[in-house]
């Protein structure tokens, strides 16, 4: 009976394995995949030849949501994210990171790094939870962005027509968003 039981793959540590790297799945994948997602949508013409039943079109189709995603977690992150955090320093806004004595954004922004990364008492747990937060805020901006790209730039034929609407309403939810930011 052990040995039959041995040879089961253990379903509790796939589990731990996938909740332990969600964060990455987050910011390595899943904006990829709504930019493909949004984008046979758009332009539907695009994908008619597209079959889902070839291991070669879902690599294909894998690597390119890997390259975008990756690319679009990248703008937000270390631009669009990076605008707003800046922004919200020359409010003076009272962020973790506002030095006491001097308005210096890069010298504060270096020492709270720097605080955060070699803090005694921050744990693995907590860091971890904070990374997922901040990827579940990008994945939620790109969202907001693709419906606003997409309510603008679509084929005549797409499900978008007339649904402009929905997509304002989905950009009103990014600014929202830029606001929880702060």
């Amino acid at each position: 009976m052990k040995s039959v039981m041995a040879n089961e793959p253990n379903s509790t540590g796939l589990l731990t394995e996938v909740a332990q790297h969600l964060g990455a799945i987050f910011r390595h994948m899943l904006p990829g995949i709504l930019v493909l997602a949004g984008a046979s949508v758009a332009y539907p013409d695009w994908f008619r030849g597209l079959n889902l039943d070839s291991w070669r079109h879902l690599v294909v189709l894998a690597s390119i949501s890997i390259a975008v995603g990756n690319t679009w977690f990248a703008l937000n992150r270390y631009g669009l994210d990076q605008l707003v955090d800046y922004f919200l320093y020359l409010f003076k806004s009272d962020g973790p990171a506002r030095g006491i004595d001097k308005f210096s954004y890069l010298n504060d922004l270096g020492q709270y790094t720097y605080r955060s990364l070699h803090s005694a008492d921050s744990s693995f747990r907590a860091r971890q939870h904070v990374a997922f937060r901040a990827s579940t805020v990008l994945l939620a901006w790109t969202l907001g962005e693709l419906l606003v790209v997409f309510a603008f730039c679509h084929a005549s034929d797409s499900l978008f027509v007339g649904h402009k609407f929905w997509m304002v309403v989905g950009e009103c939810w990014r600014l929202l968003l830029v606001c929880g930011k702060w």
